[in-house]
């Protein structure tokens, strides 16, 4: 009996030793565990749960144009911030704030009783707000530097370049398409909790160093930009119409030389205007060409061999019945040449070669000029047009179309078509951004030229090309886009806008548009204005083809095309600019810093020599507001450098290309 007590004790001592071992494993399999495998992972659960990260606006590459002057830079800014924790007073801290910020009390008040413990008061503050802040004294309000978007030149190519939000993303435009170049490395603040488990932001924890995005060289070139802006502005003001749009492009290569909207806006305070006005009209809207798309038309037709520049069609009087429809010209004309009756714009003379040509094959060549599909433009959202296939044409739809109605286009097709004929049949595909380089200057990506097809023979872009220098001529519907000394290539139309509410084509609404290049024999520019809405008598040879004039006066001079003795004066971007572009007095606010003030701040700095880049900076570093005149180098400054900033309010600064 006591060797079998003896033996459950032993085997009892056996399990309870096995049991332990067992336990004493497990322990040390799930401490080898922790301790070792899953190691980083919960160091980084800690950090989380003792930091605070908050995403700051990266420094943004530089957009320029083809010669470098900058259309779009990153500044730095101050943005105000608080931890409502350290407040002692929130509805005191919320009447200060408010009160220094201009802004409403229960607006502020809504922020600082927010959850967080951090909160944004305001980004992107000014010198002054930031002095009015700090005067209050408030323990738990701080402020850490920022990068801003700023667009030197406001309204200028506005919706070209688009815009960003707060947080530095692309919304619009060129910002947009190219934000993954432009946007930079990501800019973080990291805060750590206190012994009370409260977030707190020190000096400490701003971040240096950080890699600024990649910047764009565009084909945009800045004074041929101002002067289109300046006057297809004169040009809606003058018709008191709803709108326009300019585009000017390099026919041989595409590039696209300025590219302008009326109504602009100013993209610093994109949310003062509608976003109608951001919209870059000229590739997301679509219209009726009217009677500029006789000339694709006329390509087709000479092009198929079913009519000679010379042969006769008869016109009948102004009059021509076509089943149940009438269609009519605007002068009465009876026998007129085909060359003729593009020089005269007649709408029944072209319905008649129309008949001609087989709906197929007119719809080849429609879509040959690109039309019914994207011109590949790096901008976005751009539209395709309108363009049914042509099983789809009613009889009538073949008719209308080599007219322009029936059909709907971009303005940028309409342009790059007209390139076409311009450069001898090769359609290009246009494009705005030249280059994408580093922050250090050096080439990442390049564009060049491409082909997208060839669209027609050199001999029918020779013939079309007489044809266009005479409807400008005497007797033509573009007289008024006449140069002196200058043979000019274009088209006018004028095309009804369609009712929304009737479905039909309204007497009132139209788009008035003139399109031409220059010198026609060997073109170096392209140019097509397009008026929306006009008042009163709308054709595109009144209020469309002056504008081309005026352009083209100003920019074939300043590309040394036309010599100086002929009476014409070299254009300068400083001209362009400064004189009639931006508003005499009109003042570019300078908008924050929360760096160090470099010596002698209490005095006008010189500006001499400088980029507009480095006079903002400098002007911010000292709250000095700004009224820029031109681009390029400053070259002249009123009031002089070494004046005492006391009495001060604006300093004018001239800017000149440099040479």
């Amino acid at each position: 009996m006591k060797e079998r007590q003896e033996e459950w004790i032993r085997l009892r001592l056996i399990i309870v030793f096995l049991s332990f071992v067992m336990l004493l494993s497990i322990a040390g399999v799930r401490a080898y565990q922790l301790q070792i495998l899953k190691q980083t992972e919960y160091f980084r659960r800690a950090a989380c749960q003792n930091t605070l990260t908050v995403d700051l606006q990266p420094s943004r590459g530089v957009i320029s144009d083809r010669h470098g002057h900058e259309l779009a830079v990153s500044i730095e800014v101050d943005s105000a911030y608080a931890h409502p924790w350290q407040l002692k007073n929130l509805q005191d801290a919320a009447k200060r704030l408010s009160g220094a910020l201009q802004c409403r009390y229960d607006a502020m008040m809504k922020k600082l009783t927010a959850s967080s413990r951090f909160v944004w008061i305001q980004r992107g503050i000014t010198p002054a707000e930031r002095k009015r802040i700090e005067d209050n004294h408030l323990t738990g309000v701080g402020f850490i530097p920022e990068s801003k978007r700023c667009y030197p030149h406001r309204e200028i190519a506005g919706q070209l370049l688009g815009f960003v939000n707060i947080d530095g993303k692309g919304l619009e435009g060129l910002e947009a398409i190219y934000d993954r170049q432009l946007k930079g490395g990501a800019r973080q603040i990291i805060a750590n909790r206190d012994a009370y488990g409260r977030m707190l932001l020190t000096s400490s924890s701003i971040p240096l160093g950080i890699p600024q995005g990649n910047n764009l060289t565009l084909t945009l070139d800045l004074t041929i930009q101002y002067v289109l802006e300046k006057e297809l502005k004169k040009a809606v003001e003058a018709a008191k119409a709803k709108g326009g749009i300019g585009i000017v492009m390099d026919p041989k290569t595409g590039e696209v030389l300025a590219l302008a909207l009326q109504p602009s806006f100013n993209p610093n305070n994109f949310r003062t205007s509608s976003p109608h006005q951001w919209r870059n009209r000229a590739v997301t809207d679509c219209f009726d060409p009217g009677s500029t798309f006789k000339v694709f038309f006329a390509a087709a037709a000479l092009e198929q061999g079913v009519i000679a520049p010379d042969d006769m069609i008869d016109c009948e009087n102004g009059v021509y019945r076509v089943g149940r429809r009438t269609i009519h010209d605007v002068h009465k004309y009876d026998l007129l040449s085909f060359r003729e009756i593009i020089k005269y714009s007649s709408n029944i003379g072209v319905t008649k070669v129309s008949e001609r040509m087989s709906a197929e094959d007119l719809y080849t060549y429609i879509r040959a000029f690109g039309f019914g599909e994207q011109t590949g433009v790096d901008l976005p959202t751009e539209s395709t047009g309108l363009v049914r296939h042509y099983k789809a044409w009613r009889e009538i739809d073949q008719r209308n179309i080599c007219f322009g109605q029936s059909i709907s286009v971009t303005a940028l097709q309409l342009i790059n078509g007209l390139c076409a004929i311009a450069n001898g049949g090769y359609l290009m595909r246009p494009y705005i951004v030249k280059a994408v380089l580093d922050e250090h200057g050096d080439c990442i990506k390049e564009f060049h030229p491409a082909v997208v097809r060839k669209a027609m023979s050199e001999e029918t872009a020779r013939i079309l090309t007489d044809i266009m220098i005479e409807v400008v001529a005497e007797g033509g519907t573009g007289t008024r886009a006449a140069i002196p000394g200058l043979e000019v290539a274009g088209k006018t139309g004028t095309a009804q806008k369609v009712d929304p509410e009737t479905g039909t084509y309204s007497m009132r609404k139209v788009v008035g548009s003139f399109m031409g290049f220059v010198p026609a024999r060997s073109p170096r520019l392209a140019v097509l204005i397009a008026i929306d809405e006009p008042c009163g008598r709308g054709f595109g040879g009144t209020v469309a083809a002056p504008t081309f004039k005026a352009v083209v006066e100003q920019v074939l001079p300043y590309l040394n095309i036309i010599p100086q003795e002929q009476g014409t004066t070299l254009l300068t971007s400083a001209d362009a600019g400064a004189a009639d572009v931006l508003p005499s007095g009109e003042v570019f606010e300078t908008q924050v810093n929360g760096g160090a003030v470099p010596e002698q701040a209490d005095s006008v700095p010189d500006f001499s020599g400088l980029s507009m880049r480095r006079v903002l900076t400098m002007a911010r570093e000292r709250s000095l507001s700004l009224q820029i005149e031109g681009t390029g180098k400053a070259v002249l400054q009123e009031p002089k450098p070494g004046t005492p900033l006391t009495g001060v309010s604006v300093c004018r600064v001239v800017f000149h290309p440099v040479q």
